[in-house]
C-alpha cells in the first residue's frame, strides 16, 4: 500500500525514559567479558534503559504525554484521537488507549485504538492518525508509542538482552500545509521470525511452555519469552527496506540527495548502517542514536527526533521515516517536519 495524504503535520514530539540504566559492560559476569565486548562492538549498544518491574508501556506514554501537553502548550480539549502503539498493553482487554483517555484527562468524545505492533508500529501510527486528520474525523491526534520488550527477554538470553531497552513516546499530529506519504508492506510468512511463541490463545502459558531451553549459541528462553532469528530479520531488512523507501521517493517525486534526514528504527547500529549502503547515502543523514537507548521498538524513531533533532542539526524540510520488523511488517513515511516541535528526552 501507499499513499499520499495531504494537509497533515506532526506538530510536536516528546520522549520518556526510565531511570534505570543497564550497562552492557556489567554483564561481562554473567555472559563473559569477551562475548559482551563482541556483542557490544557489532551492535553499537553500551547502555539501555530498564522500566521499574511496576512500570508498563502505557505509563512511560502517559509521561511523555504529559510533557509534551505542559511544553507544548496543548489544549486538552482539542486532542479527539488517541493511537497507542505497543506490544506490551495493560491488558488482553479493554484496549490500554481507552484507559490512557481517562488517565489523560481527555474528552469522552476521544476515539481510541491499539495497535499491537513493534518495530514497524510509528509508521502505522502516523497512518493511522493521517487517516483520521484527512477524513475529517479528527483535528488532533495523540500518537502514543512504547514498549517494555526487557519484560519479554530472558536473561540468559544474551542475543536479545544486550539489544532492547525500554521507552514511551508522544507525537502530536495535525492538521498542516504538506503532504505525508505512506509506504506500507507485510509478509506473514516470517511470523516465526520475530515471536513470542506463548501466551496467547493459540498456545497459552502452560509448564510446557515455560521450560528453559538453549539455542545452539548457548542464549537461553522458554516458549513464554521473545525469539529473534536474528539473521532472518537481518536478510529481510537489508532487502526490502530500502527498496520500499526508493519506491516512496518516486511517488513523491524527491531525488535522495536532497533528503534532509532517514530517521531509520534504530535496531542496532551494524543494521542501520548496512540499510544506510544499500540506500546509497552519506551517513550524516542516517544517524544512529542506539549507544544510549538500543532498540526501543516503536518509540525508536520518535526517540531518535527528540534526542537530535532539537538543535537545528538537520534540514527538516524533507524526512524519511522507516521501521520494520515483527509480523513481518514494514513501511516508511515521507513528511516535512521542519516546523515541527522536538523536546529532549526526559527521565524519570
Amino acid at each position: 500500500m501507499k499513499t499520499i495524504i495531504n494537509n497533515v503535520s506532526i506538530r510536536s514530539i516528546a520522549s520518556w525514559l526510565p531511570e534505570n540504566v543497564q550497562e552492557m559492560c556489567s554483564l561481562g559476569a554473567v555472559y563473559g567479558e569477551a562475548e559482551v565486548g563482541n556483542i557490544i562492538k557489532a551492535t553499537g549498544v553500551e547502555r539501555v534503559r530498564i522500566a521499574d518491574l511496576s512500570m508498563t508501556a502505557s505509563d512511560m506514554c502517559l509521561q511523555a504525554a504529559r510533557h509534551l501537553i505542559e511544553v507544548d502548550h496543548i489544549d486538552k480539549s482539542t486532542i479527539d484521537g488517541l493511537v497507542f502503539v505497543s506490544q506490551t498493553t495493560d491488558y488482553i482487554l479493554p484496549a490500554t488507549s481507552i484507559i490512557l483517555q481517562e488517565r489523560l484527562g481527555l474528552s469522552q468524545d476521544t476515539v481510541c485504538i491499539d495497535i499491537h505492533y513493534g518495530c514497524s508500529g510509528y509508521i502505522y501510527g502516523l497512518f493511522q492518525a493521517a487517516c483520521w486528520i484527512s477524513s475529517g474525523m479528527c483535528h488532533n491526534v495523540l500518537v502514543l508509542s512504547g514498549d517494555t520488550t526487557s519484560r519479554m527477554i530472558h536473561p540468559m538470553d544474551k542475543s536479545l538482552k544486550m539489544v532492547f531497552g525500554d521507552c514511551g513516546t508522544a507525537s502530536l499530529v495535525t492538521h498542516g500545509k504538506y503532504p505525508m506519504g505512506f509506504h506500507i508492506q507485510s509478509d506473514g510468512s516470517g511470523a516465526d521470525r520475530l515471536i513470542v511463541p506463548a501466551g496467547g490463545f493459540r498456545t497459552p502459558v502452560s509448564e510446557l511452555t515455560s521450560v528453559l531451553e538453549y539455542d545452539e549459541d548457548h542464549n537461553g528462553r522458554t516458549k513464554n519469552n521473545l525469539y529473534m532469528d536474528g539473521m532472518a530479520i537481518f536478510n529481510f531488512a537489508i532487502t526490502k527496506v530500502h527498496k520500499n523507501i526508493n519506491v516512496m521517493l518516486e511517488e513523491m517525486g524527491w531525488d535522495k540527495d536532497t533528503v534532509g534526514l532517514f530517521a531509520l528504527h534504530q535496531a542496532n547500529a551494524f543494521m542501520v548502517n548496512y540499510v544506510r549502503k544499500k540506500l546509497k547515502v552519506l551517513p550524516g543523514v542516517t544517524p544512529v542514536n542506539v549507544t544510549n537507548y538500543g532498540n526501543t521498538g516503536p518509540s525508536s524513531i520518535p526517540l531518535l527526533f527528540s534526542d537530535l533533532c532539537g538543535e537545528g542539526s538537520y534540514d527538516l524540510s524533507k524526512v524519511v521515516m522507516s521501521g520494520f520488523g515483527v509480523g513481518l511488517s514494514w513501511g516508511c513515511v515521507t513528511a516535512n517536519l521542519q516546523d515541527t516541535h522536538f523536546y529532549k528526552p526526559v527521565n524519570q
